[in-house]
């Protein structure tokens, strides 16, 4: 796998897109722009997952569409939002 899909940018769906992005580009889709802009600019996530600095390979997009080139994904958005 080339490409992974992360659907969620909470702490679960942000750890888990750093531990993948080893092996792999990760694409991390989240709803609130300022979680995207932090990953992708800072390499944390600051809302959700505070002092824990990201892999270079870890990028995010708030569009969906984007996810569409990924090899396979991960859905970790909370139960009481899916």
């Amino acid at each position: 796998m080339n490409r992974i899909g992360v659907l969620g940018g909470g702490a679960w769906g942000t750890a888990l897109a750093a531990a993948m992005a080893s092996d792999a580009e990760v694409l991390l889709w989240a709803r609130e722009q300022p979680v995207i802009d932090a990953i992708n600019a800072a390499h944390e996530n600051t809302l959700f997952l505070p002092g824990i600095a990201l892999p270079g390979t870890v990028l995010a997009t708030t569009a969906l569409a984007d996810l569409a080139t990924c090899d396979v994904w991960l859905v970790v958005t909370p139960a009481q939002h899916l």
